[in-house]
């Protein structure tokens, strides 16, 4: 039996994804083998969430029996210990209590796989660590993640991990299903606007260096454009700021989308963008730009970022953000049709439904 666990916060984004992957499972597995999956939720204060997923799921006829839900996450770790599990599934592993539980549990590492989400990863790397923290990561982390028994992730996050950690565990990668449509070749149009809708990093955290994409924008700032910049969710005191200073650049040509949207209306939103613009540091906003290489939109990511190694090894064309400095506007905006077609037609080939489930039988079966 293989145990699959999320840990739902006040997050849709994180809903979306548990959901679309639950179902994803029920309808491409066989009965037999789908029969072999139960599912793990901790939700702690999130209330809401809990009573929002278990509606989901009942309008998808989905049976109650293979859903735990858990308001602890000590008891939920308890559970997993009892049950045996042939493979436990973290859905992202992040939790101090999590680690501090497999880390005194030490049975249960060699029946564990961690799903790298990013954050999980990556905040040991760029953020300021206080002496407990670094003592609770020399211990304790390191302890669980070099036992592991499988880790999935992009290769070169994957990499990164094994510069701090000497993991044992065997490296495999794996795509969610987007929770929002992934357009096709047949759906593609260039039409020419008028005006250029210009999309500027994908939530409110500090991360997305807005500043930094402002100032790379700031020359641009009397032609005909719309700059669109999402944040309905991360950090929303730094969201108030930022769209103060958007504001304050851009005048009436900043708009902010403050309220969350459901995955299909995000998508109308970005089938009208031109450009979208990123100056993240680490990987994030992949189900963003996914549906926007559906759509053969221009995106700026930093090329020294995860996943712009990706994109390179599977012929998909981005540009960088470092690079955008001094560029006429024309240039900036300009991509070759050839280039938007083959996008539109590699990121589809990555995300089929085919793929996505032989990547995930290889984890399930081995």
């Amino acid at each position: 039996m293989i145990a699959h666990i999320f840990q739902i916060e006040n997050h849709k984004n994180v809903e979306n994804y548990a959901f679309n992957f639950i179902k994803f499972l029920k309808d491409n597995l066989t009965k037999l083998e789908f029969s072999n999956h139960i599912f793990y939720f901790s939700y702690f204060e999130s209330e809401n969430m809990k009573d929002s997923i278990t509606s989901r799921l009942n309008e998808i006829s989905f049976p109650v029996d293979k859903i735990k839900y858990f308001d602890n996450q000590i008891d939920l770790m308890k559970n997993l210990k009892i049950n045996k599990y042939d493979n436990n599934i973290f859905h992202q592993l992040s939790s101090p209590k999590v680690f501090m539980y497999l880390f005194f549990n030490y049975t249960l590492l060699k029946n564990s796989t961690w799903v790298i989400w990013g954050g999980d990863l990556y905040h040991v790397f760029i953020n300021k660590l206080s002496i407990k923290y670094k003592l609770f990561d020399f211990i304790i982390r390191r302890q669980v993640i070099n036992n592991l028994s499988k880790i999935v992730g992009m290769k070169n996050d994957f990499k990164l991990l094994k510069s701090r950690y000497k993991t044992n565990a065997k490296h495999y990668f794996a795509l969610y299903p987007m929770p929002s449509k992934l357009y096709t070749i047949n759906e593609y149009s260039r039409i020419e606007k008028g005006i250029t809708k210009i999309l500027v990093a994908h939530s409110a955290n500090a991360g997305n260096n807005h500043e930094d994409i402002f100032q790379k924008l700031l020359p641009y700032k009397d032609e005909n454009i719309e700059i669109v910049c999402p944040l309905s969710y991360g950090d929303l005191v730094n969201g108030a700021v930022i769209e103060k200073r958007g504001q304050e650049l851009f005048g009436d040509k900043f708009k902010s989308l403050k309220e969350f949207m459901k995955p299909d209306e995000f998508s109308r939103i970005l089938e009208e963008i031109d450009v979208a613009v990123f100056a993240l540091d680490r990987q994030a906003a992949t189900g963003i730009l996914t549906t926007l290489l559906s759509l053969g939109k221009k995106i700026y990511y930093k090329k020294n970022v995860v996943p712009a190694d990706f994109y390179e090894e599977n012929d998909i064309k981005i540009f960088d953000t470092n690079d955008l400095n001094n560029k006429y506007f024309d240039e900036f905006i300009e991509m070759k049709e050839d280039d938007q077609v083959k996008n539109i037609q590699n990121i589809n080939e990555i995300y089929s439904q085919d793929n996505i489930i032989k990547r995930w039988r290889d984890i399930f079966d081995s």
